[in-house]
């Protein structure tokens, strides 16, 4: 496959918690004895991935099960006996449980297979319901004016990197930036992966029928590479460098960063040294949501999030050269989604105290609720201090933080409902509309300068940045000051 500089530039006319989930090859639950059927549940949903290398890391390491322990060891994470006691205050572990990947993988493969087959009828089913973005028709442009939207040569700069100097996609997170449920219909298309779909990872279409990052990217660098392009499995080759996994939690962000650097290295499509890449972080709804009420120390919760972000940072900026990453801190789920509970159906409700039980439950009063609110409000505080540490922020590697989600809510309806447009079914995760709505604010956070990013989420299109003669680069935090001076 050529490199694309040997291309032309576009030119203007065109716990033992599940992170089998989260593809760690085992078995990790939390949550107390209380929240076994929630634990029990998610077993029979997910599945770990096996072969979710292309090639064995080095000559000892020569079969998908070593392949994960040996990722395992290198996180400091040993195999042992379940046990529901030691499944709380995150410790990690891995267990016997995991002996039941194999039928994991069928259930989870066959879900994926039936989504698959019935994507028709459900594209129809959620136009119907409006939950579908409405396709841009072929005689109408590119918002963007696509002179000098790429280098002549390589940048050696980050700051100086144009959207068509990127040539490698790539995400990391959970279920969100895995696509689930972006066309459902029931209950159980909300643990099918929609990775095609996904905003910061999905490459389905083009960007008239589906907005997504990589496909904005795409129309800068039509040679982009590593967007995930069916409705798959992070283990099956067209999900590409879109990892992302449900139930993925912050103590995951160091194994799925070693994980995406081995395919990084072994894709003979990626030039290590040359080619500039793009990596989108999306972690933390569900410590939220199914971890921290299980830690006996709140402050220890915030402590080892800032530890763990902090640890695969440093490890993609020593294995990663010219990497971009976009960290997406989580949004206030108290402000957007808890306040608004009460006025959607039953079904989101009892879906949300399942699968969210560390937040939404009639048993929590109100100074309850608003302690949650301020651990996400220093959660938010931590992911922008360490995104924007002198270390993240050279010629060669930076991390911009992106404010779009921290105080985010979808349209209210009329009575001061959610417009369920954007929304699942369980009313959590985005439906295709919602993907597009926040691939699109994603876009617009990259181009504005810090200090003047976007604080809220719009329909697509409604506002759709471009670079410009004066501000042709990525809004990095450097740039950014040059901006402001």
């Amino acid at each position: 496959m050529a490199t694309r500089y040997e291309r032309t530039c576009v030119q203007p006319s065109i716990s033992d918690r599940l992170t089998s989930f989260l593809g760690l090859n085992n078995l990790l639950c939390s949550g107390k004895r209380s929240f076994m059927s929630i634990n029990f549940f998610y077993c029979l949903l997910v599945v770990t991935i096996e072969e979710i290398f292309l090639r064995p890391i080095n000559a000892d390491v020569t079969d998908a099960e070593d392949k994960a322990l040996y990722f395992l060891k290198m996180s400091g994470i040993h195999r042992q006996t379940f046990n529901w006691d030691k499944a709380k205050n995150g410790e990690l572990l891995v267990t016997n449980l995991e002996n039941m990947r194999d039928a994991l993988v069928n259930v989870r493969a066959t879900l994926q297979q039936q989504a698959a087959d019935n994507k028709r009828r459900l594209q129809s089913y959620n136009w119907k319901q409006g939950k579908i973005q409405k396709p841009v028709e072929g005689g109408t442009p590119f918002p963007c004016n696509l002179t000098n939207v790429c280098s002549t040569d390589p940048p050696t700069s980050v700051d100086r990197l144009r959207p068509g100097d990127i040539d490698v996609v790539a995400a990391i997170g959970d279920s969100l930036s895995s696509g689930n449920g972006a066309l459902s219909q029931h209950i159980l298309h909300l643990v099918t992966e929609f990775r095609g779909l996904s905003f910061s990872g999905g490459g389905a279409a083009n960007w008239r029928k589906y907005l997504t990052l990589p496909n904005i990217l795409k129309v800068f660098n039509p040679n982009l590479y590593g967007y995930a392009t069916d409705s798959r499995l992070a283990i099956d080759k067209s999900a590409y460098l879109n990892i992302a996994e449900p139930i993925m939690m912050s103590r995951d962000l160091e194994y799925q960063s070693r994980v995406l650097i081995a395919r990084m290295r072994q894709d003979p499509h990626i030039d290590m040294e040359r080619h500039w890449k793009l990596l989108t972080i999306f972690v933390g709804n569900n410590d939220f949501c199914t971890d921290f009420c299980h830690y006996d120390n709140k402050t220890i919760f915030l402590r080892n999030h800032e530890k763990d972000l902090l640890n695969a940072l440093r490890l993609l900026k020593e294995n990663v050269p010219r990497l971009l990453v976009n960290l997406l801190t989580i949004p206030n789920l108290i402000s957007s989604l808890h306040n608004h509970l009460k006025k959607v159906n039953w079904m989101c409700q009892t879906i949300q105290r399942f699968v969210c039980h560390c937040i939404f439950s009639d048993r929590y009063d109100n100074n309850y609720i608003q302690m949650i609110s301020n651990l996400m409000q220093q959660w938010q505080d931590i992911d922008q201090r360490v995104a924007n540490l002198a270390e993240f922020q050279t010629d060669n590697f930076a991390v911009i933080f992106h404010p779009f989600v921290v105080n985010a809510s979808f349209p209210l309806l009329s009575n001061g409902a959610l417009d369920m447009r954007y929304l699942s079914n369980d009313c959590f995760h985005f439906s295709q509309l919602g993907q597009a709505t926040a691939a699109n604010a994603l876009w617009n956070s990259m181009l504005q300068p810090d200090g003047q990013k976007q604080v809220d989420m719009n329909e697509p299109f409604n506002r759709f940045e471009c670079p410009s003669m004066t501000r042709p680069f990525i809004a990095t935090l450097r740039n950014s000051a040059k901006v402001k001076s």
